[in-house]
């Protein structure tokens, strides 16, 4: 509007010709609302563009406590400004009011109310999905795939979450986190980014993709690495207890040398298995996982402005020879990790730690104990003296699958195994998944990616074709391993391209700062990272717990639940676990549990067995009642909700010549976990318990009565292994009243042996109960907290 003499007359029809604009684009369905769904996670409403006149200054149209944002802005070609504002359904009254005062009343000094608000404005009309683009490249066409770059206000994240996660978006792991924005990164196609913006009230602008490794190695950030890396340093804040809590990594060394490692390794916790082999990285692959570790990775790190907390500090055993010197003999793995686990334990005794070794035997694989990964065992459960033990938590990763292989190779996958020691059974074992892509590096932008966005790296080992009853599910994670390209003309699968690579620190902070990384090993280091860095968080917890916490906050990306889900058989489900284990974790959900998950944490001690002169028996069981919101659970009705149970011990091992035929050979004892089935009292309860001990006591099949139909991987899942996780989906009245859950022993060569104290030794164990209502908005606490304490944990004999 342009005023005139008339200044009334001209503001009364352009407050008239707003108020249609609106009414029509609140009457229209099309646009951004065409795709909006019925469910609606967040407060319902609509995307209004506006345009200006030329050269007209930015109105402010933030009503911000009614709920009006603005979102996007932008200039065009003639100088107008044309932005977006979301508007809540409830608040289109609200709207109407304000034109109407802009049209009719008038201040002291005789100007309109709102003019500056609204006298910039020529139109009114409802927004596209264009309308909250703001890249300078153009949107990618209907029907491709790609990944996008969401900008959502920071209060409306937790409605954007929970919509991806209720119609199977891919949401990438890392964020951006900015004053008023959070950077959330999606993979979907056009139509689906327009349902999430449609369908919550989250999204503020859109952009095309994120930066890739190749951005900083071969990009407009190549010639800028250190000053990108000076920008991150002054973001480093160090906690005060930080060092009291180290992640080890036994690997090649570390050169602390570089800007974003000197901070986190002191000279006095480099260490080597050999001193003659000194400390500092020969090869580099140290103090890659070294980066990898603490900052994940830096090509989400280097972009984000946070400040990055230093919760921990660095250690590094070299335990890799460097030229020169002997290579270790296959023999003496097992000793030389046993040297390399006590060498910064007896410099420290009291710091706690997390170790992570990316080293496997590519030669050797399978779910026999070898003495090194019984070592890891050993190690992990604390050593061979059962009155003094130290339990440790070690990551490991899967191995990789070897170089020259074609595309066509991969359709053999399953023949690819677990590479030793990763199938040891304490250890956390680390595979890799993959959500780079597509290739961006120049001159390869037509090949493609090996694997699928979410799906399995092309780099990861599996457990496909172990024989199942007798080996533990291997790895139990995944995280990002890279994917790999795949040449144009041979269909040979090609590593390490940037773009589809991992960034992290080099061991020439020099001359390149900044390299690229992959395969199991990056994936590996970054666990350790959130393993550490949960410990650090509490150092109550134990590494049983730390083990069952992450296990419990992984989940299955689309792709993987699409593939878990296409069949009702539990063995092909498990056979899918033996390529992605339990999915991908997440250090955020084991931090905390959201207010629609009710999430119960319990460290225990069991005895397993008592020796009495008629031999030794199964001794005792844990029942835990479990303060259900049983109420609102009713409410909920059909509501389907998810009961997620992880079940973590260490056991100690018996690598004998019969410990392959079973289990029960191999481990001191094992535990089970069974959840209280629909209306049955807790003396049944117990009894099917005990009847359920005895008949694995006796290495027999569960029979078809005691199986619970409501379970995803079923009772058959947990034979071997000592880390145990399965769900019940199901509505929510069904499981209302399934308020306890039983904790039991089984079988293992404790029982058979002739030493008193194991006969009647204890085991600890960490048990972890998450029910999970999806995107409801009754809060699971209210009434749980409400119950009579968070555990109620009773002995009985079994």
């Amino acid at each position: 509007m342009v005023p005139g003499r008339d200044l009334g007359r001209e503001t009364e029809r352009h407050a008239e010709g707003l108020k249609r604009e609106i009414a029509r684009a609140w009457a229209s369905a099309e646009g951004i609302l065409a795709l909006r769904d019925a469910d609606v996670v967040g407060e319902p409403g609509r995307y209004i563009e506006f345009e200006t006149l030329p050269e007209q200054p930015l109105p402010d149209l933030n009503w911000t406590s009614k709920g009006i944002r603005l979102a996007s802005v932008a200039r065009s070609d003639e100088g107008a400004t044309i932005g977006t504002i979301f508007v809540p359904d409830t608040q289109q009254e609200f709207l109407d009011t304000k034109l109407d005062e802009y049209r009719s009343n008038r201040g002291k000094t005789g100007r309109p109310s709102h003019e500056a608000r609204f006298a910039p404005i020529e139109h009114f009309r409802l927004a596209r999905l264009e309308s909250l683009w703001v890249d300078a490249r153009a949107m990618p066409p209907e029907g491709s795939s790609t990944w996008w770059e969401c900008w959502c206000w920071p209060d409306r994240i937790v409605n954007f979450d929970a919509k991806a996660a209720a119609v199977g978006v891919l949401v990438g792991e890392d964020r951006l986190r900015f004053a008023e924005r959070e950077v959330v990164f999606i993979y979907a196609d056009r139509q689906m980014l327009a349902r999430m913006v449609a369908s919550t009230d989250a999204v503020a602008e859109i952009r095309l993709g994120r930066d890739d490794a190749s951005f900083f190695t071969s990009g407009k950030g190549r010639d800028d690495q250190n000053g990108w890396i000076d920008a991150t340093v002054q973001r480093l804040v160090s906690s005060e207890n930080a060092d009291g809590i180290a992640v080890c990594l036994l690997d090649t060394g570390v050169n602390r040398a570089h800007a974003l490692l000197a901070p986190v390794f002191s000279a006095d916790d480099l260490h080597s298995v050999n001193p003659a082999w000194g400390t500092d990285d020969h090869h580099g692959h140290g103090s890659e996982m070294s980066g990898l570790a603490f900052f994940g990775d830096l090509t989400a790190t280097l972009a984000s402005t946070d400040p990055l907390a230093i919760t921990y500090v660095g250690e590094a055993v070299k335990l890799l020879p460097p030229q020169g010197f002997p290579a270790t003999q296959p023999q003496s793995y097992g000793l030389v990790t046993q040297q390399a686990i006590l060498r910064p334990e007896i410099s420290r005794p009291d710091r706690d730690r997390i170790f992570c070794m990316a080293v496997t035997q590519a030669d050797v694989h399978g779910p026999r104990a070898t003495s090194w990964s019984a070592t890891l065992d050993t190690m992990a459960f604390g050593g061979s003296e059962i009155d003094d033990l130290r339990q440790r938590l070690i990551c490991v990763s899967a191995g990789n699958l070897p170089d020259g292989l074609q595309h066509g190779d991969l359709e053999d996958w399953d023949s690819y195994e677990v590479e030793d020691p990763a199938h040891a059974w304490n250890v956390l074992s680390v595979g890799g998944y993959t959500l780079k892509g597509p290739i961006t590096d120049q001159g390869y932008e037509h090949w493609v990616c090996a694997a699928a966005i979410g799906e399995l790296s092309p780099y990861s080992r599996v457990s496909a074709s172990w024989y199942r009853g007798v080996s533990p599910i291997k790895p139990e994670l995944v995280l990002e391993a890279g994917n790999k390209g795949v040449d144009s003309a041979d269909s040979t699968l090609v590593s390490g391209m940037d773009s589809l690579s991992l960034l992290t620190t080099s061991r020439d902070p020099l001359v390149h700062p900044l390299t690229l990384s992959w395969a199991t090993s990056a994936a590996t280091a970054q666990l350790s990272g959130m393993a550490t860095a949960l410990l650090a968080d509490d150092r109550s917890l134990w590494p049983e717990t730390v083990r069952a916490l992450l296990t419990h906050s992984a989940r299955w990306t689309p792709p993987m639940e699409t593939a878990l889900l296409a069949t009702g058989q539990k063995a092909e489900r498990l056979l899918m676990l033996r390529r992605f284990g339990y999915g991908v974790p997440s250090l955020d959900r084991a931090l905390r549990s959201a207010s629609n998950s009710l999430a119960l944490v319990a460290q225990q001690e069991i005895q397993p067995f008592h020796r009495t002169k008629g031999g030794t028996k199964l001794h005792q069981a844990h029942f835990f009642a479990l303060p259900w919101p049983r109420d609102t659970l009713l409410e909920l009705g059909e509501h389907e909700v998810r009961l997620r149970v992880s079940l973590s011990y260490f056991i100690e091992p018996n690598p004998s010549a019969d410990a392959p035929l079973s289990p029960a050979r191999y481990r001191s004892a094992g535990l089970r976990f069974d959840l209280r089935r629909r209306n049955e009292p807790q003396d049944r309860f117990e009894a099917r318990v005990n009847a359920l001990a005895s008949l694995e006591e006796d290495e027999g099949d569960l029979p078809g009565v005691f199986a619970d139909q409501g379970r995803l991987l079923g009772e058959r899942s947990i034979s071997a292994g000592s880390l145990h996780v399965d769900e019940w989906r199901c509505n929510a009245a069904d499981l209302a009243d399934r308020n306890a859950i039983a904790i039991f022993p089984v079988g293992g060569w404790w029982k058979m042996s002739k030493d008193r104290t194991r006969n009647n030794g204890s085991m600890r164990y960490a048990l972890v109960v998450t029910i999970d209502a999806g995107d409801v908005e009754q809060d699971l606490w209210v009434e749980a907290a409400i119950a009579a304490g968070i555990e109620i944990e009773q002995d009985v004999s079994v």
